[in-house]
């Protein structure tokens, strides 16, 4: 019988469990000796174009509540909310982009990614979902965007017969800020 003592597990914190990316490796009993480095990413649709929320990106959802609208500002930015004493505000990209209104599939709500200063809001009508991506899934050449998008959605998956963009949400919100005066 073996005595030697076994190193005892440590747990990680919550916050670092919730906060380590979502990556893993196929089996090899399973793929040979091939490791294929998987994705699990939270992805979103406006109108029919998915986008992939950022690896390691705050999000959080939130029921549709009192808009304050900003006067003389574009019709895409709806206005404000006060989120835990930060104002965020709330974009519509079905309008943004010019994309034709979906028929509304469930509820809408707001998708807020980011915090603090670098926060915003965005007008959805479904919940997010998990997609799991491997490298096979990269197109080589993205399908079209509408050009508002378009340098904030570079990089394309297709999975399950859907394209899916990773989404720089940081710097589209940053090219926003100088677009909203009407």
């Amino acid at each position: 019988m073996d005595t030697t003592p076994r190193p005892r597990k440590t747990w990680l914190k919550p916050s670092d469990a919730l906060n380590r990316p979502l990556n893993r490796q196929f089996d090899e009993r399973v793929h040979g000796s091939q490791h294929l480095e998987i994705s699990r990413r939270m992805g979103f649709h406006i109108g029919n174009i998915g986008l992939l929320i950022a690896e390691r990106a705050t999000s959080e959802l939130r029921d549709v509540t009192a808009i304050c609208p900003i006067p003389n500002t574009a019709n895409w930015l709806l206005g404000l909310i006060n989120l835990r004493g930060n104002l965020i505000p709330v974009f519509n990209l079905e309008m943004l982009l010019g994309l034709e209104k979906q028929a509304q599939k469930k509820k809408t709500m707001l998708l807020i990614l980011g915090q603090g200063d670098a926060a915003g809001a965005i007008v959805i009508e479904d919940l997010p979902i998990h997609i799991t991506l491997t490298p096979q899934d990269k197109l080589e050449t993205p399908p079209p965007l509408p050009m508002a998008i378009k340098p904030f959605a570079v990089q394309a998956y297709e999975k399950n017969n859907e394209v899916w963009f990773n989404f720089d949400h940081i710097s589209f919100f940053e090219s926003l800020a100088t677009k909203v005066a009407a």
